[in-house]
């Protein structure tokens, strides 16, 4: 390779040559780890997640919550398969948390297929019960986030797969009419963004069993349900796919108001031509008003009105209101003069004396959200791919991954309640960073950068001039 002669450019800067010496201290690069790993296993939330556990199998290595925890480390750092596990081999801090021993990749595969029916369904009801720990936790943190009342989100996603031999894979269509090889998922999330419940699905039945995922969800709010009776519980809201009657009667059941998305099928789209129906205008608030602005774009065309349902099931005896928006849009190429009405419909069980058509649609909005945390785990943590070829193992890897982001979720939401960070920035700024390690006294010791120090501290203690003992409260199952 030829020498550069011409050094004006340069400015006699150049890449020194570094000398490579071997370390006798103990270097590691992950030194955020331990804190989410032991606020996990010294809370109720640890004991619980034990005893959904199956029973010890012949492995001799480690004991299944010693592979419970090192998987649900693997997922905070970022692995996107099992057979990543392999980067914890010369890693000094998983070393000393467990005792030296980080199994192989076949060793936690043979884990995950350890897991009988009973198994996952209790680490299903784990998942719920998580759900409503770091809420409470976090609301009793920052009292200012989230709702009064859960808005759970309900919603569906394809994985797609490659494994041809991979148990419960076929093919499917998506929501935009596309064929994908995989499996299937519904998950419920709450607006703080935790995840109650989910279940991956073969292709042969992508759209699960929604009703019994949602009750599950809404069980632990049973008490105060009949503590006011005359207060709603929680709110659910979905896409038209959960406008079903066993939906609906959970809903009503576990007294709670939804919006769902109404599909053509209940026929509202005949009543927007008919004489019955009466347009109210829509009032646009002072902040879209401003954003149109920015935009340079003048309001659009936009108009509500309400039609009543009444299910086929029900015999006549219920009604739901459908309030069925209609709104101007322009054409891409000859712009507002050319253009057509768009209609979008919402069924909802509110009490319309008490609010107004338009607030059934903006309460429908925030289910868009859920789409950011399915993005989540399906980017964020591979759940897009799954590893094993039994579907039991890999339900309960995907599950895994579901706790592993409600962790890094509650994480974000501590450190920076009004934007929280998602997982790869949360990552950057509290997992992954290089320390060394000093063992010695019964005492773990890593020494940091003073910014990594900050930012752990701030996290865990609230405050970053001083440290003390961990007191996790509101975290009882």
């Amino acid at each position: 390779m030829a020498m550069h002669q011409d050094d004006k450019r340069r400015r006699g800067f150049s890449i020194p040559y570094p000398r490579f010496e071997e370390s006798k201290k103990a270097l590691v690069s992950r030194a955020g780890l331990q804190a989410l790993l032991h606020i996990f296993d010294s809370t109720d939330l640890g004991e619980e997640f034990r005893k959904c556990l199956p029973e010890e199998g012949s492995n001799r290595s480690c004991g299944n919550y010693e592979l419970g925890l090192l998987l649900i480390a693997s997922l905070l750092s970022g692995h996107d398969s099992i057979d990543d596990l392999e980067e914890f081999d010369d890693d000094e801090l998983l070393d000393s948390l467990f005792g030296g021993k980080v199994p192989t990749a076949k060793t936690m595969g043979n884990f995950l297929r350890r897991f009988e029916p009973r198994h996952i369904e209790e680490l299903k009801r784990f998942l719920t019960k998580m759900g409503y720990t770091l809420r409470n936790h976090t609301r009793g943190v920052h009292p200012h986030k989230g709702e009064k009342i859960p808005y759970f989100k309900m919603d569906g996603t394809c994985h797609e797969q490659h494994g041809r031999q991979m148990e419960g894979c076929g093919w499917m269509k998506t929501s935009s009419d596309k064929s994908v090889y995989g499996y299937a998922s519904l998950t419920i999330f709450d607006e703080l963004g935790f995840c109650y419940a989910g279940e991956l699905l073969p292709a042969a039945h992508p759209k699960g069993r929604p009703a019994e995922l949602l009750d599950q969800v809404l069980s632990p709010l049973r008490g105060k349900k009949i503590e006011n009776t005359f207060e709603k519980v929680a709110h659910i809201s979905g896409d038209s796919a959960y406008l079903i009657e066993e939906v609906l009667r959970v809903c009503l059941s576990h007294h709670t108001t939804f919006t769902i998305a109404a599909p053509k099928t209940i026929n509202w789209h005949q009543f927007v031509d008919s004489s019955s129906c009466s347009w109210v205008s829509w009032d646009y608030s002072q902040e879209e008003l401003q954003k149109l602005h920015k935009k340079k774009q003048s309001p659009t065309e936009c108009y509500v009105a309400r039609w009543h349902w009444s299910p086929g099931w029900s015999e006549g005896k219920l009604k739901f209101p459908v309030v069925i928006k209609k709104q101007w849009r322009a054409d891409e190429v000859f712009g507002e003069s050319c253009g057509y009405f768009h209609y979008h419909a919402v069924a909802t069980n509110q009490d319309l004396s008490q609010k107004s058509y338009q607030s059934v649609i903006e309460d429908y909005r925030p289910r868009a959200d859920v789409e950011n945390m399915i993005k989540e785990f399906k980017i964020g943590f591979d759940a897009k791919h799954l590893p094993c070829l039994k579907m039991s193992a890999n339900e309960v890897y995907f599950l895994f991954v579901l706790m592993a982001q409600n962790l890094i979720r509650w994480a974000a939401l501590l450190e920076q309640p009004d934007k929280p960070h998602f997982s790869k920035k949360i990552r950057r700024k509290l997992i992954t960073a290089p320390a060394q390690l000093l063992v010695g006294g019964r005492q773990l010791t890593l020494r940091v950068k003073s910014k990594f120090l900050k930012e752990v501290s701030l996290f865990l203690y609230g405050s970053a001039d001083r440290v003390r003992k961990i007191h996790w409260t509101g975290c009882r199952m």
